[in-house]
């Protein structure tokens, strides 16, 4: 993926970038660990804020639910606010 963005001009060496990357990496390896059957921190992410549904015909959809993920954010923020 990081190659296919160098060949298509997109700037992988901007901090924001590296961090953005740094954390999708995570979020594979998570992804990768549960096909294994081993525990990754990011897997209670995916549990928290993505709703799977299964349609009649058996086709698997997933949303990502953004509204509880915000209130997510703002509740940590208004905690590190608090301290």
């Amino acid at each position: 993926m990081i190659h296919t963005m160098g060949e298509n001009k997109i700037d992988g060496g901007e901090k924001d970038f590296i961090r953005d990357v740094g954390l999708l990496i995570e979020f594979v390896k998570g992804t990768i660990y549960r096909s294994m059957g081993l525990p990754h921190i990011t897997q209670k992410i995916f549990e928290s804020f993505v709703e799977v549904t299964v349609d009649t015909d058996n086709n698997i959809h997933s949303e990502v639910n953004s509204d509880l993920m915000m209130k997510f954010f703002e509740l940590c923020k208004e905690k590190n606010n608090d301290e």
